[in-house]
């Protein structure tokens, strides 16, 4: 049996397509709506084969449906969707994106039809599998299809916790567009996945004392980023706590660092390990925006994982520390 992990993401790409068949894609259209009740209703948890089977038998239903009838816009959700299941439920990238490239080759010749989706999908895949130069691949190839068509984004939010980044991408150029915003903020990503050293940077914490990233190296290491008044960071900061206390004399050490513009005050958060008031050095190459992250580093700086939380967190670290 496999652990997923299913994020927003499953939703945004599928939310997306709703609606866009017609009324002659009654068969599309049942079996679409069938898949993506089913994803949606998946979170954290263990699935056994028979299980695994049953998506996978209801994909191909989607696919062989979009093929048949021979819809380019079918053919590249069908193909967005398997990816889907493939890369991010079950980190077979190889296998996702070879069924991207097969759905762009087929959807190529066909009139009408964006398939940006199918480059952004694979450029997403790629930044969670860490290969950043297959991502800038992947960038090369769009901008040099028909799709690529650059026209400027305005961009909005970030002011305060909670409010949203509408387009992340501040002083659009004549060069930009929606796709290509994505696929370069996925390019970021990918170069601080897991199994790449994240950047190292001079800190210096709220109570004045200086010290660099690679001078934990030798201990395993949580860089949170965070902000007060964050639903998400607040509800597992007890856990956070619980598993720094529990691990800390073994050799596990967490780095705060506050993404607010204000940061006055976070001495009294009572925290035990060093909290940072802003760190450009880290938010700028590693392409965060506002949003809380974390990054857990094992004894190298190499990054483990993002975002685990709770007994994921306990889990990660302990094994980190042979425990």
């Amino acid at each position: 049996m496999r652990k997923i992990l299913m994020g927003l993401a499953c939703g945004m790409v599928l939310a997306a397509v709703a609606g866009a068949f017609g009324q002659d894609a009654a068969s599309f259209e049942a079996k679409y709506n069938a898949v993506l009740s089913k994803l949606q209703s998946m979170g954290h948890g263990y699935y056994s084969e028979k299980e695994w089977a049953a998506i996978d038998q209801s994909v191909e239903a989607l696919v062989s449906d979009a093929s048949a009838r021979d819809d380019g816009n079918a053919i590249v959700t069908a193909a967005v969707i398997k990816a889907m299941v493939l890369g991010d439920m079950r980190r077979r990238y190889p296998e996702a994106t070879q069924t991207l490239a097969a759905a762009r080759k087929k959807v190529a010749k066909m009139a009408g039809i964006d398939a940006s989706r199918l480059f952004v999908k694979e450029a997403e895949l790629q930044a969670e599998a860490g290969n950043a130069a297959a991502v800038a691949e992947t960038i090369a190839a769009y901008k040099a299809s028909k799709y690529y068509d650059p026209k400027p984004y305005a961009w909005s939010g970030l002011t305060q916790p909670g409010d949203p980044l509408v387009v992340a991408r501040p002083n659009a150029t004549e060069g930009d567009s929606l796709p290509l915003t994505i696929m370069e903020k996925a390019l970021v990503r990918a170069k601080s996945a897991p199994g790449v050293v994240l950047p190292d940077a001079t800190l210096t914490d709220v109570r004045g004392q200086s010290f660099t990233l690679s001078s934990l190296r030798g201990k395993v290491v949580l860089v949170d980023f965070f902000a007060r008044g964050w639903k998400i960071w607040e509800e597992v900061l007890p856990q956070t706590r619980e598993v720094y206390n529990r691990y800390h004399d073994a050799g596990f050490e967490v780095v705060g660092i506050c993404l607010e513009p204000n940061a006055a005050g976070l001495e009294a958060l009572g925290l035990p390990w060093p909290v940072v008031a802003g760190a450009p050095e880290l938010t700028k190459p590693l392409g965060i925006f506002g949003e809380t992250t974390s990054y857990l580093l094992d004894q190298n700086g190499m990054v483990i994982a993002r975002d685990l939380r709770g007994q994921d967190l306990a889990f990660a670290v302990r094994r980190a520390l042979g425990k």
